[in-house]
């Protein structure tokens, strides 16, 4: 069996693509705000939110800022220890 590809947007260089505008943008979207309500908390239009969500979508590889956001809250995920022995 062979072993699995380590998924290379897992790590800290993930973060690392993303501006501080689209990092917070992507924190909140997590909170499940709309763009509208992103663009009325940080001082931007919705169009200019829907902008950076859509630049950290293409620096994460997904299509979706669902998906970005789930890549960002992976990234920023303490590793897990490993409780079991190969």
């Amino acid at each position: 069996m062979r072993p699995l590809p380590a998924d290379p947007l897992s790590d800290s260089s993930t973060l690392d693509r993303l501006s501080d505008r689209q990092k917070q943008c992507l924190a909140l979207a997590a909170e499940g705000l709309t763009s509208a309500a992103i663009g009325e908390r940080v001082g931007l239009s919705a169009r200019t939110v829907d902008e950076h969500l859509m630049g950290a979508c293409r620096a994460l590889g997904v299509r979706t800022r669902v998906q970005a956001v789930a890549r960002l809250a992976a990234a920023q995920r303490p590793p897990e220890p490993r409780t079991f022995l190969p």
